[in-house]
């Protein structure tokens, strides 16, 4: 199997990213505009407009939003940021003066910490989304829908996890998948597969689950992975790779491309008393 990343500096889940926005953003504060030339000001306005900007296209990444559509936030973000510069100066000012006004000694070094304790609150709430979150389960950018061939290894692995034990649909999900394409946006191998057949095919009863059996496997470094069947209206809908354990779990964007050999899984069914293993049948 192989193994991709995306690079920390745009994945608002790594814990690079918490430090540095964090700091960047506790640091602005500390800046006194009052103190400033006119010429450091403009300066200082172009920096926060690009701060801004570049938060919030990373951070809008941890909703989904395609590439455009983060790009467009961050640009609009950072224009904003430029066209009220003064406005944000200003309230900076009142704030300071309300503190200094409560006895604060050093008024912006609290504005700071107020900043920063905001911004790695975000950090956190991107994290905990990131280890909840299936990986890769859709496309990120804007692209013409296509079909394709599901790969041997995709449809061996799918039929392993169907009939890994005798459960409810697995029988009419099989017949589903003897005709199965694959449907993708011109992306290279990602973390999910979207399957596409004939609409006249029988149906899966519960129309609506995730397939009780799960395909479990481990990266090169340890990591605990499911790969999970998703049925909708009674029909194959896609396979996700899943974290098997939240708490491993670094950032939605940290695994990619990590498909398993069929050979390399170990099936686990959805019980009463929990996880068991099975023997594919």
């Amino acid at each position: 199997m192989t193994r991709s990343s995306k690079p920390f500096l745009v994945n608002p889940a790594s814990p690079f990213f918490g430090v540095l926005s964090t700091a960047v953003m506790g640091a602005l504060p500390l800046i006194d505009p009052s103190k400033l030339t006119d010429a450091d000001r403009q300066a200082l306005h172009r920096a926060t407009a690009v701060v801004t900007g570049t938060y919030v296209a990373v951070t809008t990444g941890a909703n989904g939003w395609r590439l455009p559509l983060r790009i467009a936030a961050g640009l609009g973000a950072g224009a904003l940021a430029w066209r009220f510069a003064d406005v944000g100066e200003a309230f900076d000012s009142r704030i300071e003066e309300k503190l200094r006004s409560a006895g604060a000694q050093y008024p912006r070094a609290w504005m700071a910490v107020g900043a920063a304790a905001a911004t790695f609150a975000g950090f956190l709430m991107d994290r905990a989304a990131a280890r909840t979150a299936p990986i890769g389960a859709f496309p990120l950018v804007d692209a013409e829908e296509q079909v394709r061939p599901l790969t041997p290894e995709i449809r061996d692995l799918t039929m392993g996890i169907l009939r890994a034990e005798e459960t409810a649909g697995a029988a009419e999900l099989l017949a589903q998948l003897d005709t199965a394409e694959e449907v993708h946006w011109g992306e290279g191998r990602v973390s999910s597969v979207h399957f596409r057949m004939r609409e006249e095919l029988p149906k899966a009863v519960p129309h609506d689950q995730i397939f009780p059996v799960r395909a479990r496997f481990s990266t090169l470094d340890g990591i605990p992975l499911e790969v999970v069947l998703h049925v909708t209206d009674g029909m194959l809908d896609c396979l996700v790779i899943e974290y098997a354990d939240s708490e491993e779990a670094d950032g939605v964007a940290q695994l990619e491309d990590v498909w398993p050999d069929p050979s390399e899984v170990v099936f686990v069914v959805d019980g009463p008393e929990g996880k068991t293993a099975v023997t594919a049948g």
